[in-house]
């Protein structure tokens, strides 16, 4: 699994550094991540901030959702971890993890930011759930091309500015998210692993 994910990713200098992998989940992950029904509500139209999450928690979904807990552990102390490990420099250890399954609908837009600097990986992975919408703005006006299935992935810095123009998605736009944290807040540690 290390190799193939190594082998379909791509390295980006413009306008910061980030990566691009191809058939990032496995055939039964992005299956489970396209069934979840949608569950979330904007408290604040058009964004995520204050909204109902979806974090998944292998204690509580793995007997729902038995593939994208493996991913969790693998995410945790597996190759997936060591993958984004190699990639990006960093170590993971006594970090948090968060999954978060995303289902945006509706008026939605991102402004211009950088990710909060306790991330130390923010992950994106895009699907054609309902309907394949294009991918994160960059800095300098180039948008990373949404595929199903493609993962986008970067170190949050004060130079890793991306956005999401105003919109209106008539279907839901499903993406995973993948974070590791500096504090727990609705995290896991990555060095306990959950599942048996």
């Amino acid at each position: 699994m290390l190799k193939r994910l190594i082998i379909a990713t791509h390295r980006n200098n413009e306008p910061w550094t980030h990566w691009i992998t191809d058939n990032f989940l496995t055939p039964e992950a992005l299956a489970e991540l396209k069934s979840i029904p949608v569950q979330t509500t904007q408290v604040e139209p058009g964004r995520r901030v204050g909204s109902d999450r979806f974090i998944i928690t292998p204690g509580q979904h793995h007997d729902t959702l038995p593939y994208l807990c493996r991913l969790y552990d693998d995410l945790c102390q597996g190759p997936t971890r060591q993958f984004f490990e190699i990639c990006t420099g960093q170590n993971f250890a006594n970090l948090f993890l968060r999954l978060e399954v995303i289902s945006d609908w509706g008026d939605f837009s991102l402004e211009p930011h950088h990710d909060h600097l306790e991330k130390k990986l923010s992950a994106m992975i895009y699907t054609d759930h309902e309907q394949l919408y294009p991918g994160t703005m960059l800095a300098n006006g180039s948008r990373v091309e949404a595929q199903d299935n493609r993962c986008f992935f970067f170190v949050p810095a004060t130079d890793t500015v991306h956005s999401y123009p105003a919109t209106h998605f008539d279907q839901v736009r499903r993406c995973l998210m993948i974070n590791y944290w500096t504090y727990s807040g609705s995290s896991q540690p990555v060095d306990q692993t959950t599942l048996a």
